[in-house]
């Protein structure tokens, strides 16, 4: 990939979303969110692989709307030769490596920017509802695998029913991946399903199933269990630790991450 190309385009999904706030009135919040995520799977293979996946995420809300940026730094660790593991813009892999040694390669991976919107902010028949936009960078190193080096876009919908102290919800997505020259990846339908419970006012919990069809013919569909715990040490400080479970061979076999936000 052509460096100076890639420098742009992350200034571009960084400081274009808060070029925007600077046209509007500062009557919002600032969130800073970072930590680790890892997960282990074969993705259909007969070896491990293993990605660390660090994003640096900023975040600006104010009123209904909501623009977030996210910068991660990637690692790989997975089998040599064969096919190049070669992750995608939510460091989902969407192809697995060969059978000779295990080498790892890390760098900066693809910026995502995102824009979402309250459409029901308040309970109507008791929903709320949020719409959103996602464009993914592909500022990643390709021939490390840390992109697939096309843009993807990808649009969804949230809708959450408080009730009490517990908050059922599910999403509907659609994206649409850029094709690499050579490739086969399709767009694809996604979803999730989930419930969280709220024990005070500094914990909660919760879980979600989440789906996407396959990202290429002849290849599955992913399938994820999510279990996490949510504990706010300060009104504007908090921590989220998450374990993932997956059932296909397209998503991890396992996962772990813990998140660390801070609102100004």
């Amino acid at each position: 990939m052509n460096l100076q190309r890639s420098y742009t385009q992350i200034r571009f999904a960084l400081v274009a979303p808060f070029t925007l706030i600077a046209s509007v009135v500062w009557a919002g919040e600032l969130s800073l969110t970072t930590g680790l995520d890892t997960s282990t799977g074969k993705y259909g293979s007969t070896a491990s692989t293993v990605v660390r996946y660090v994003p640096f995420i900023m975040k600006y809300e104010w009123g209904r709307s909501t623009l977030k940026a996210t910068l991660p730094y990637v690692s790989i660790t997975s089998p040599a030769g064969g096919t190049t593991v070669t992750l995608d813009g939510n460091g989902n892999v969407i192809s697995s490596g060969g059978a000779g040694p295990r080498v790892t390669q890390s760098g900066l991976g693809d910026v995502v920017a995102s824009y979402s919107y309250s459409l029901i902010d308040a309970p109507r028949h008791g929903w709320l509802v949020d719409v959103s936009a996602k464009v993914k960078l592909p500022t990643g190193d390709e021939s490390k695998g840390l992109s697939t080096g096309e843009s993807d876009f990808t649009v969804t919908s949230d809708f959450y029913y408080p009730a009490g102290n517990w908050t059922p919800f599910f999403t509907l997505g659609y994206r649409m991946p850029g094709n690499p020259p050579g490739g086969t990846l399709q767009n694809a339908w996604l979803g999730g399903l989930g419930v969280g419970y709220r024990h005070s006012n500094t914990d909660s919990t919760g879980c979600m199933l989440d789906a996407r069809q396959a990202s290429s013919a002849g290849s599955a569909g992913s399938r994820e269990l999510t279990a996490y715990w949510v504990h706010k040490f300060t009104p504007v400080t908090k921590v989220q630790l998450y374990i993932v479970s997956g059932f296909s061979d397209a998503s991890a076999d396992y996962g772990l991450g813990a998140m660390v936000s801070h609102a100004y």
